[in-house]
């Protein structure tokens, strides 16, 4: 039985929130529902609010910190975040007092956990991948980023289970009308985010360096569909030989609903 128990709380444009627990220890990775919301599907998933030792913030967009500050005063939840993201969060009109604890890029110890930092490219003043560690398990995250390079896939490497953005299918996306071109350029390019065919090739290289759950996340409501998210990494990973229905563990994360990796490799 996996040692780190990995539910996403909600992951799109409106929301994003990730519950990591171990034995004794429950952090979020940001906190972009309403504390409330964060509450309800907290408790939907069994965990009480004042359970939550830590939270790891990505970066400042408010699909990441919507109720963060409401959330971590109220129960007393120590943030830990790039510097430059404290700053520009901490100048975002934020009132409550909050316990904020800055970090680089080197690795740092949070209870029993090993946190691994690593930036990935995205629109903001910094946002940070996550790798978690614990007793030989290992879990990352990285979602919202334009592009995945060699540092991004070895930092991901090596994982049991992997979340990743999915963003869009390009096709959707170039063809949908009520985007403006200047969206369409900001969300396929670099800084922007990952779409299903860059998540699938990513998936690809890491189910052959081991990993075997991966939830795919951040889906567009209007440029994607989880059904067509999921077959562009099942169907590139059957293509190559794998066996996506005994070996793997594919899921899609939903805005709207909790997910809880029950079946994992």
């Amino acid at each position: 039985m996996a040692k780190l128990k990995i539910s996403v709380l909600g992951s799109g444009s409106k929301g994003n929130c990730t519950l990591i627990e171990t034995e004794n220890t429950k952090i979020l990775i940001d906190c972009g529902f309403s504390a409330r919301e964060t509450t309800r599907r907290l408790q939907e998933l069994g965990v009480a609010p004042n359970d939550i030792n830590g939270i790891l913030l990505t970066h400042e967009h408010k699909d990441h910190t919507l109720g963060l500050e409401n959330f971590a005063s109220k129960f007393d939840v120590p943030v830990f975040a790039n510097a430059l993201t404290l700053n520009e969060y901490e100048h975002s009109g934020i009132t409550k007092p909050l316990n904020l604890n800055a970090i680089m890029t080197q690795d740092f110890y949070f209870r029993e956990l090993t946190i691994a930092p690593f930036e990935v490219s995205h629109d903001s003043i910094h946002c940070n991948g996550y790798s978690i560690y614990y007793q030989g398990e290992k879990f990352s995250l990285a979602t919202d980023l334009g592009y995945i390079d060699d540092n991004i896939l070895e930092s991901l490497k090596g994982s049991n289970t992997v979340v990743l953005e999915s963003n869009h299918d390009v096709s959707m996306l170039k063809q949908n009308e009520h985007y403006p071109q200047v969206l369409k350029e900001r969300i396929l390019g670099k800084r922007g985010h990952l779409s299903n065919e860059a998540c699938a090739n990513a998936i690809l290289s890491l189910a052959g360096s081991g990993t075997r759950n991966f939830i795919l996340a951040h889906l567009s409501k209007e440029n994607n569909t989880p059904a067509l998210a999921k077959s562009n990494t099942t169907n590139l990973l059957q293509s190559n030989g794998a066996d996506t229905q005994h070996d793997f563990n594919v899921c899609v994360a939903s805005q709207d609903n909790t997910l809880k990796l029950d079946k994992s490799f």
